[in-house]
């Protein structure tokens, strides 16, 4: 009679927490990922930031889709970084995907705030190529900019054709060596 309620208890136990990781979108495995692991996990994401590990006058950093970032039509999005080091020049989308291309999108930007540049990558309703440089951004280090580690970070939304709008979040850290 005690091995059956242990029996009856456990496959009750195994069948709540079967449940549970349903409604939370993983299996006990292979939970989902943690928010805060998407922004240290590439894979866990839709783009990574590129860049030089080091730098001392110019960066060029890139927003690069990953293999694994499925479709995508539209981003919306903010990237972050500290004006004590690092001064926006320019942004550019990359031309195989501008408005002369098949995928004809076109870069809206704005730094509304130093240190906070919002970028909106739209047109048509292609879906952009995976695992390619879609936008790069370059900064100059200040002259007077202190020695150490700068982190770009960047966040936002993607939208598909199916209007599933998917959250993504990334970041890459630079060393500064004036």
């Amino acid at each position: 009679m005690k091995n059956r309620i242990a029996i009856i208890v456990g496959v009750v136990a195994l069948v709540g927490l079967l449940a549970v990781m349903r409604n939370r979108g993983g299996t006990p495995t292979n939970p989902p990922p943690k928010p805060e692991e998407s922004v240290r996990n590439p894979e866990a994401s839709v783009f990574a930031l590129q860049a030089a590990d080091t730098a001392s006058d110019d960066v060029r950093v890139t927003l690069h889709s990953l293999p694994t970032a499925g479709p995508v039509v539209t981003i919306i999005t903010e990237m972050d970084y500290d004006t004590d080091r690092l001064k926006m020049k320019s942004c550019d989308i990359n031309p195989q995907i501008g408005e002369r291309s098949a995928p004809a999108k076109v870069l809206h930007l704005a730094e509304p705030a130093p240190g906070l540049v919002r970028a909106v990558v739209a047109g048509s309703l292609a879906e952009l190529p995976q695992a390619a440089d879609v936008l790069a951004c370059d900064f100059a280090v200040l002259p007077n900019a202190p020695d150490g580690p700068t982190t770009l970070r960047v966040h936002g939304q993607v939208a598909d054709m199916t209007f599933e709008d998917r959250s993504f979040s990334a970041e890459k850290t630079i060393v500064i060596r004036n």
